[in-house]
């Protein structure tokens, strides 16, 4: 048999070198496929040199067989190497795609490690101060709906003054917006208020001697009774309004009795507290007080002492209690 092809032993030495430096999964599974690859060539060269050893027992001379048995032995070191080096890419390639898992991993945990540090280097400033801006804040509104109320009942004789937040928030809806209005003459059914179709408008016919009046005949198969002439019908006098509907007020939530401004530490007092049934006068009383800082806790030194069980323990065929007296 020819030897392996030089080209195969470099090829055999690069996978080697994949075998044990390589980390990326992509480069290791091509190894992998290579090396593959040269077990099914190097099974089919130990299968070969196997039949020519066996085949050339009876007929060839020894030197001959001495030949075919060392082409044998090459061929399975060949075999052994190869599939070696299978085990070992495979080897590889789990350690590589756990790796590249672990570092997958890592990155999501030192992402959420840095937001986490990063948010909490601000949040007890800028609570601290969002908080209690926005506690001010509905303070005054508070105050603002408690003056509007008082106005309403003590001074009925003013124009009323509508809630603060119904005319930032929309409580109050949309008016009706008229765009233009004119008097037009429609035809009328004998009988109905409504202005025929605008279709039917043209199809009427005027009554001889008198002005004003008319007969419709309706399109064949309607559910309108005729008489001889049609149906009568009158001009009367409309006004045509052009408009955009008015959209209805909704009832808002009062920020004051809703918003909750919990405190930063379960110990502090809460910036504003929701109470359903709270109006603006007990609202504008809870956001009035000032602020208490938050107080310093203090853990004093304590002692704890916790028994230890007693656990039976055979000594000598005498029963005794380990830790009783």
């Amino acid at each position: 048999m020819k030897s392996p092809l030089p080209k195969l032993a470099a090829d055999f030495k690069a996978l080697v070198g994949i075998a044990r430096k390589e980390s990326s999964p992509v480069v290791i599974e091509a190894a992998l496929a290579d090396a593959r690859a040269q077990v099914v060539t190097a099974t089919a060269e130990r299968e070969a040199a196997e039949a020519a050893y066996r085949d050339g027992l009876l007929d060839a001379s020894p030197a001959e067989s001495e030949r075919h048995l060392a082409e044998k032995a090459s061929a399975t070191v060949r075999l052994d190497r190869s599939e070696h080096l299978v085990a070992a890419l495979t080897q590889r390639l789990a350690m590589a795609r756990n790796a590249e898992a672990h570092a997958t991993r890592k990155a999501i945990h030192d992402d959420a490690v840095a937001k986490c540090e990063a948010i909490k280097a601000r949040l007890p400033a800028e609570y601290r101060h969002h908080a209690g801006a926005l506690r001010s804040l509905i303070r005054d509104l508070a105050e603002a709906e408690v003056a509007r109320e008082r106005a309403a009942k003590e001074a009925p004789d003013f124009p009323a003054i509508s809630s603060p937040e119904d005319d930032v928030r929309g409580g109050n809806g949309v008016p009706e917006e008229i765009i233009s209005q004119e008097t037009v003459r429609l035809w009328v059914i004998d009988g109905r208020t409504d202005p025929m179709p605008k279709e039917a408008q043209g199809q009427v016919r005027h009554q001889p001697n008198a002005p004003g009046r008319g007969y419709w005949t309706p399109p064949p198969g309607g559910s309108l009774a005729t008489g001889g002439n049609g149906i009568t019908c009158t001009l009367r006098t409309f006004t045509r309004t052009k408009y955009r509907p008015g959209v209805n007020g909704v009832a808002l939530d009062r920020l004051y009795a809703y918003v909750s401004l919990p405190p930063l530490n379960h110990y502090g007092d809460a910036y504003c507290t929701p109470e359903p049934y709270r109006g603006a006068d007990t609202a504008l009383a809870h956001l009035s007080g000032e602020l208490r800082p938050d107080p310093k806790i203090e853990r004093w030194v304590t002692e704890r002492f916790e028994m230890v069980p007693m656990v039976p323990r055979r000594d000598d065929n005498v029963t005794a209690l380990r830790g009783a007296a």
